[in-house]
């Protein structure tokens, strides 16, 4: 086993870590976080079929790495929405997806169902992911220095945001250079970057899923008041009281 398949390896099995806090934590309610699992999930999946894990045919790995690929860009654009702070922004976010749909099944019409496709697909996919969540990266990082309240919405965009950045250079050495070695770096590179990746994003999951318990726990004590005192007398309260706003 070359160093190659060991990190291979090594990133498929981590893959599934954030994929289990998702399950665990029951954050899967969520459609943003089961879009992040499914990604993450397919993702570690095909690893193991590149590496001969799951004894799989070659064709029908091929055909899970298209899959892979075409779903990347709406799964993440869909849990990008989870950083969304309006309404307006989450339907932009949600155009984005229908759009690029629209873009893959044109590339797949007129390419038809293979490489070549995927890698026109490939190009505009990293671009978007990575021009979006490098707002939220930046967004929520300034927000956690004053609030840390954001920090755990800072560590997960800070992870897409890392993994495109540097998948677009490999995209460039993968996809774009006829060098058999820069393929081979090429992978390296995307299987180390894919484990401190997903080190990043179960971090951030476990920060976030602490404020999320806590806002789970406000929204059944305002429910608790309301069957004692009554809507109206909750209302005044919640707008008096530091404690349901914080």
């Amino acid at each position: 086993m070359n160093s190659n398949s060991l990190l291979g390896m090594i990133s498929s099995i981590a893959l599934f870590l954030p994929v289990a806090l998702i399950i665990i934590l029951k954050l899967f309610s969520n459609r943003s976080f089961l879009a992040l699992a499914t990604c993450y999930f397919l993702v570690a999946v095909q690893n193991l079929m590149r590496q001969g894990v799951l004894g799989i045919p070659k064709s029908i790995y091929q055909t899970m790495s298209l899959v892979d690929n075409i779903l990347d860009a709406p799964l993440m654009l869909l849990f990008l929405i989870f950083f969304s702070t309006s309404a307006l922004m989450k339907k932009r976010i949600m155009t984005c997806i229908f759009a690029f749909l629209g873009f893959e099944t044109i590339i797949l019409a007129v390419y038809g169902f293979n490489v070549k496709a995927i890698r026109i697909i490939l190009g505009p996919d990293i671009a978007l992911i990575m021009v979006i969540s490098f707002y939220f990266f930046m967004r929520n990082v300034r927000l956690s220095v004053a609030n840390p309240k954001s920090l755990g919405k800072a560590v997960m965009a800070s992870s897409v945001f890392i993994s495109y950045a540097i998948f677009s250079i490999v995209y460039i050495f993968y996809y774009l250079a006829k060098d058999v070695q820069y393929r081979v770096d090429a992978e390296f590179i995307y299987y180390l970057v894919s484990i401190l990746a997903v080190l990043l994003m179960s971090l951030g999951i476990l920060i976030e899923n602490k404020r999320i318990k806590k806002l789970d726990e406000l929204k059944h004590t305002r429910k608790e008041l309301a069957t004692i005192y009554g809507e109206k007398k909750v209302a005044a309260f919640k707008k008096d009281s530091r404690f349901l706003n914080s």
